[in-house]
């Protein structure tokens, strides 16, 4: 995630999320900086920040299958192909699954 999206995370933060944020994970994500990200707790919030602020952006819900989130990885988080991008997530998520990768 570059700083620009990392700092959308912080302004468009609604009330809701940063005091579930602060209540589950003792973060007051308003004052984090973009260096926190290093930490994978931090990476991890930043990106599903960013996800509920896209599919808010545009009134849809956040994929729920392995099909419809592959695309969204392929489309908004890697550059490889698309069809490179869907068959890796697919491929991970299968392995994931399977206990195969933890």
């Amino acid at each position: 995630m570059d700083e620009t999206s990392f700092t959308t995370t912080k302004t468009d933060l609604s009330g809701e999320l940063e005091e579930s944020i602060n209540d589950k994970f003792g973060i007051d994500w308003k004052r984090t900086q973009y260096r926190d990200l290093r930490k994978p707790l931090y990476s991890g919030i930043a990106a599903r920040l960013k996800i509920a602020a896209h599919y808010r952006y545009r009134y849809a819900s956040i994929p729920q299958s392995v099909a419809e989130q592959s695309r969204y990885w392929a489309n908004f988080y890697t550059s490889k192909s698309t069809a490179t991008a869907v068959d890796d997530y697919t491929k991970a998520s299968d392995a994931v699954a399977n206990g195969k990768i933890f």
